[in-house]
C-alpha cells in the first residue's frame, strides 16, 4: 500500500492562523472525516435493514439525505457569505443532528427519527460542503488540487480499509447488546467529524457579514457538462439500495463480510489511484471519468445473479476503484470549472445541487423498480440505461464538436 508523504503547501501569511502547516491540516481534517464516515454511515444502511426496515425505507433513507442536501443548496447554502461563524454554525447544527442519530438507534420505532435528523444533518453538511472548496481555493493554487484530492482520497481509502474491517468485527463480536454496539461506533464518528469541522474553520475568513435572505434562482451556473454529471450520478445512486438490499436481505451476509467489500475496494483503490491520476494528466480528465462510469456500470449487469462470495468480492473491488476514481475526477472537474464562472459560490453550490438531486432520484427511482421487478432485473435494466445513455452523449458531443470544425474550417 502506498505511504504518503506530502509536500509541504506554501502557507500564506495571514493574521489569526494558527501554527499548523496548511497541507497537515487539509490531511488531517482529511483522515477525521473518513473516521467518521466509517464508523458512523458504512453500516448504517445495514443497521437499517437489520432493523426491519422495509425495500421502500431502505430505499428513501438513501433518498432523503441527497434530497434534502439538495434543498439547502437551491434555497440557503447560495445565500450564506464564506466566514467562520457561518461555517461553525452549520457545524454545530450538524453535530447535533449527528447525536440525534445516534441515540434514535435506542427508541422502540428508530427509523422515522433516523430519517428525520438525517435530512437535518444534510441540509447543514450542504453548507460546510459548499463552503470548504471556496474556502481552499483562497489558500491553494489551482494546479495542486488534483494533487490534494488524490492524496485525500489515499487516506480515506487506508482509513475506511482497516476501519470498517475493525468496525465490521467489533460489531459481530458484540452482536449481542444490538443495537448499543452500533450506537458505539456512531459516537466515535461524531467527535470525529467535530473535531475536523474544527481545522477547517480556522481557514475561514473571520470577517462579519450580514446574512440576507432573498429568492435566488437556483441552476442559473448549470452548463450541458454539469447536467450530465448529474444524470451520472443518478445510475450511480441507484445501486447503493439495491446493495443493502441484496447482501443484506437477499444473501444474509455478516458484517465483517460486508466489511471485506469495503476493504478490498480500499487496496485495490490505493494502489490504482496513483496510476488514474497519471491518466488524467495523460489523456484528460473527462476520458478517465468515463472510464469510471462505464465500468461501474458494466459491473453492475451480472449482479443479481452471483451468490458467490468471492466472486461479489472480486467486483466490490473493481466498483471500489471506479468509485474512487469518479470522486477525484468530478471534485477535479469541478475546482477547474469554477475559475470559468463569474459567480463562484454560485457554481459551487449549482454543481452539489445536480450531483445530490441525482442521489436522490437514484435511489427513489431503484424503490420504484424493485416494486415491479426481481432484483436481479434491476440491477440489468440500471446498467444497460447507464450505457445507453452514456455512450448516446458522448456521441452528440463528438458530432457536435465536429459541425463547429467544419463551419470554423468553412469560415477560414
Amino acid at each position: 500500500m502506498n505511504s504518503i508523504k506530502p509536500e509541504p503547501i506554501p502557507l500564506p501569511e495571514k493574521e489569526g492562523l494558527r501554527p499548523m502547516k496548511l497541507s497537515t491540516r487539509i490531511y488531517l481534517d482529511a483522515a477525521l472525516q473518513n473516521m467518521k464516515s466509517v464508523t458512523f454511515f458504512t453500516f448504517l444502511q445495514v443497521l437499517i435493514a437489520r432493523l426491519g426496515a422495509s425495500n421502500f425505507e431502505i430505499a428513501l433513507s438513501n433518498s432523503l439525505p441527497p434530497l434534502f442536501c439538495a434543498l439547502s443548496l437551491a434555497f440557503l447554502t447560495r445565500q450564506l457569505p464564506v466566514t467562520r461563524g457561518v461555517f461553525l454554525t452549520s457545524g454545530y447544527i450538524r453535530q447535533f443532528a449527528f447525536l440525534c442519530m445516534a441515540f434514535s438507534v435506542l427508541l422502540p420505532n428508530p427509523i422515522p427519527y433516523l430519517l428525520f435528523f438525517w435530512s437535518i444533518n444534510a441540509v447543514s453538511v450542504m453548507v460546510t460542503g459548499a463552503q470548504q472548496p471556496a474556502i481552499m481555493r483562497k489558500w491553494i493554487p489551482a494546479n495542486e488540487f488534483p494533487r490534494i484530492f488524490s492524496n485525500n482520497k489515499i487516506i480515506g481509502i487506508i482509513i475506511v480499509t482497516f476501519g470498517s474491517f475493525g468496525i465490521g468485527y467489533f460489531l459481530d463480536a458484540y452482536n449481542w447488546m444490538f443495537p448499543k454496539n452500533y450506537v458505539i461506533s456512531m459516537l466515535i464518528g461524531c467527535f470525529a467529524t467535530f473535531a475536523g469541522m474544527s481545522l477547517i474553520a480556522e481557514l475561514a475568513p473571520k470577517e462579519k457579514k450580514k446574512i440576507r435572505f432573498t429568492w435566488m434562482r437556483p441552476l442559473q451556473e448549470c452548463d450541458r457538462r454539469t447536467w450530465w454529471m448529474g444524470l451520472n450520478n443518478v445510475g450511480i445512486a441507484m445501486v447503493a439500495p439495491l446493495f443493502v438490499i441484496y447482501h443484506v436481505n437477499v444473501l444474509k451476509l455478516s458484517n465483517s463480510q460486508i466489511a471485506y467489500f469495503v476493504v478490498i475496494a480500499g487496496i485495490v483503490s490505493s494502489l490504482l489511484l496513483p496510476v488514474a491520476r497519471r491518466c488524467m494528466e495523460r489523456f484528460g480528465m473527462m476520458k478517465v471519468y468515463g472510464v469510471a462510469v462505464i465500468g461501474m456500470a458494466l459491473a453492475v449487469l451480472p449482479y443479481g445473479f452471483i451468490h458467490s462470495f468471492w466472486l461479489l468480492f472480486v467486483i466490490q473491488g473493481w466498483v471500489g476503484v471506479c468509485l474512487a476514481v469518479h470522486e477525484v475526477s468530478s471534485q477535479t472537474i469541478m475546482m477547474k470549472e469554477a475559475a470559468k464562472h463569474r459567480k463562484e459560490m454560485a457554481y459551487f453550490s449549482d454543481f452539489q445541487l445536480v450531483m445530490n438531486a441525482g442521489n436522490g432520484i437514484g435511489a427513489l427511482v431503484a424503490g420504484a423498480l424493485l416494486a415491479i421487478l426481481p432484483i436481479w432485473g434491476c440491477f440489468i435494466v440500471i446498467g444497460i440505461t447507464r450505457l445507453f445513455f452514456y455512450f448516446s452523449y458522448r456521441a452528440a458531443e463528438e458530432t457536435e464538436a465536429e459541425t463547429a470544425s467544419v463551419m470554423q474550417q468553412a469560415r477560414g
